[in-house]
């Protein structure tokens, strides 16, 4: 497989892009699939908790005994909140994306399980209907910890789905919150592939975790099923340099027409063996199920037959000027939303946040 040619995140500072505006900017739009209302009120909920994204600390600050006690009382709030997982570290402003201003010391990490049984419906509605109910689940857990923490007199800022200014999944790891799958997914043995993260970073002295090797790298050494099974042959079967560093990488423009087309996708997740061993077991029986359920190479060939024309639903670009992969617009109702937000009717508060973030109205 050939190296991945993304510029924006293979520089010394990754440029923020969001998700959705990867694939428009492939000409492709996940916005042209019709859901049902359900799927959009949880979309809808996870721009709710962007209002708690800044906020006034209090006055009188509580001492804490040391920074141990500190991140004992943060992570005990935080999984009292909703959270399956809380991690500390330090953030990294080789990881903070570029042209923006991080300057909190610390981030706590927060992981919020999904239901595998939703999860086993890749490329369909169902599938992205429970991502984004977990998204929106985990911003309001980042929401109320961002204010339980100014309330204790300490600053803190929250980053989401579409409003983060770091990138996640590289403190996670450094959280301790899990390693990265072949896949390009945090995979946790506890809760295999299937969380989602969302994260507070704050200027309150708190003790940091550790990276973990559970053995997951080699796990994905040796198993090459995500990468039998993705249809746009995204998953390469080794490493590659990015930034420095030797990891797993997935093609993001082979990725793009599946996951444009096809509800974000997630074959690769749906297929990872580490959720059969995820939660003591529980999803075992269902996972083994549907893996014996599926013909790879049909549904890889069913999957081609119906992708969207590249550009059908996405005005094709005539500047590339930086940040522009972030401007690309959809064609029809979906001009409405720019990456996953209306272009207008949220509170005013919300584009100012996406303004702070450079991405346009």
């Amino acid at each position: 497989m050939n190296k991945r040619n993304f510029p924006e995140w293979a520089g010394d500072k990754a440029e923020y892009v969001e998700p959705t505006q990867v694939v428009r900017s492939y000409g492709y739009d996940v916005f042209a699939n019709p859901v049902s209302e359900e799927t959009m009120q949880y979309n809808y909920h996870t721009f709710g908790c962007v209002l708690a994204v800044e906020g006034e600390a209090a006055e009188k600050q509580e001492v804490y005994a040391d920074e141990q006690v500190a991140s004992a009382d943060i992570k005990e709030q935080t999984l009292k909140f909703g959270a399956a997982k809380c991690g500390i570290t330090l953030v990294d402003q080789k990881y903070v994306y570029k042209n923006h201003e991080l300057p909190y010391k610390y981030a706590v990490l927060i992981a919020v399980p999904m239901e595998y049984d939703e999860m086993k419906h890749g490329a369909t509605e169902r599938h992205v209907k429970e991502v984004l109910k977990i998204y929106a689940e985990a911003g309001d857990v980042a929401a109320k910890l961002a204010e339980y923490i100014r309330a204790k007199g300490y600053s803190a800022r929250l980053h989401s789905l579409r409003f983060e200014q770091m990138m996640l999944l590289p403190h996670a790891i450094a959280a301790g919150l899990g390693e990265l799958g072949r896949h390009g997914s945090l995979i946790n043995r506890e809760l295999g592939c299937s969380f989602r993260l969302a994260c507070v970073t704050t200027d309150l002295p708190l003790s940091v975790d550790s990276s973990v090797d559970e053995g997951i790298d080699d796990i994905c050494t040796k198993c090459n099923v995500c990468t039998e099974h993705c249809p746009g042959g995204a998953i390469s079967g080794e490493k590659q340099e990015m930034r420095g560093e030797t990891r797993w990488i997935v093609d993001t423009e082979l990725c793009a027409p599946y996951w444009g087309s096809y509800f974000s996708c997630g074959i690769c997740l749906e297929v990872c063996p580490l959720n059969a061993k995820s939660k003591d077991g529980k999803y075992k029986k269902s996972f083994v199920e549907r893996m014996k359920s599926i013909d790879a190479t049909q549904r890889k060939t069913e999957l081609q037959a119906g992708l969207q024309t590249p550009w059908q639903h996405v005005e094709k670009p005539e500047d590339k000027e930086e940040g522009w992969r972030n401007r690309v617009r959809g064609k029809g109702e979906t001009a409405i939303l720019r990456a996953g937000v209306p272009v207008e009717g949220l509170p005013e508060e919300i584009y100012n946040i996406r303004d702070l973030m450079g991405m346009p109205r």
